[in-house]
């Protein structure tokens, strides 16, 4: 991996391209990474088209200043979370693009055209039917119904401190501030911590005995599909602003697979 970027104080020097830096942001908190994502991490590096830079949570914490602040919640959040809260603070205040450590053949270097049009704030692929948030909006709507309207939050570009990546942030921190204090009395211990919900007591105490197995902390606040829960509404509301024309791949994932079935 050696054209992999590490230090990112170099974000202050990428070339930037109608308005936005080209450069393509992953996630990985600490740790060893396992080899199929390190694998994944390859073929980015390989196919992208873009430098790659690589956050970790040390790393992300140096970008904090007064002016941009990092959420005092971000350290009590899962690994998961993390990456939620980090994509959503790099897309506000830098700009550029964001891809989940998922294998990918595709050259994602043509987004950047579509900045031309200043009117254009994010460039991302279309959602799969059943890839939205399942929320509603502000004024009712329930989110999957609009699925044909709205992009994946896997991979994105997305231009900075516009009134969308202003909204998401804005939404994000609001949510922390109100789960600050129980995240501070159950921290995520696990990278893939997340609530317990459950429609039935039955089924609630069945996942809590499963996470429980796992090592999870069960009264962990945060709901996995964060970031889409806040991003998809506004994704709809700012419709008009988000182009849905980045290049995506014909096999999922590139056909390597994460975790064992």
């Amino acid at each position: 991996m050696n054209n992999l970027i590490t230090d990112i104080q170099s974000i202050r020097h990428l070339q930037i391209c109608n308005g936005v830096p080209q450069v393509l942001f992953c996630y990985w908190s600490e740790g060893s990474m396992p080899e199929a994502r390190k694998l994944s991490l390859d073929y980015l590096l390989t196919y992208a088209g873009v430098p790659v830079v690589l956050v970790n949570k040390k790393s992300f914490l140096t970008l904090s200043t007064e002016e941009s602040p990092i959420h005092p919640a971000f350290e009590y959040l899962s690994a998961v979370h993390q990456s939620d809260y980090v994509r959503t603070y790099l897309w506000h205040y830098w700009g550029g693009g964001w891809h989940d450590i998922k294998a990918s053949q595709v050259d994602l270097s043509s987004a950047w055209k579509e900045f031309s049009d200043p009117q254009v704030f994010f460039v991302g692929k279309p959602e799969h039917p059943k890839g939205p948030a399942r929320v509603y909006d502000k004024d009712r709507r329930w989110i999957p119904d609009y699925w044909q309207e709205l992009v994946s939050v896997i991979a994105w570009v997305g231009r900075p401190k516009t009134k969308f990546s202003e909204a998401t942030l804005s939404e994000m921190h609001t949510y922390l501030d109100g789960n600050l204090a129980d995240l501070r009395s159950h921290p995520g211990k696990h990278p893939r911590e997340k609530k317990i919900q459950s429609r039935t007591h039955i089924g609630y105490a069945a996942k809590n005995i499963y996470q429980l197995l796992l090592g999870r902390d069960v009264y962990y606040p945060i709901p996995w599909t964060l970031f889409g829960n806040l991003f998809h509404p506004l994704n709809l509301l700012f419709k008009d602003h988000v182009s849905r024309k980045l290049p995506q791949d014909s096999i999922k994932n590139a056909g390597i697979y994460h975790r064992k079935k």
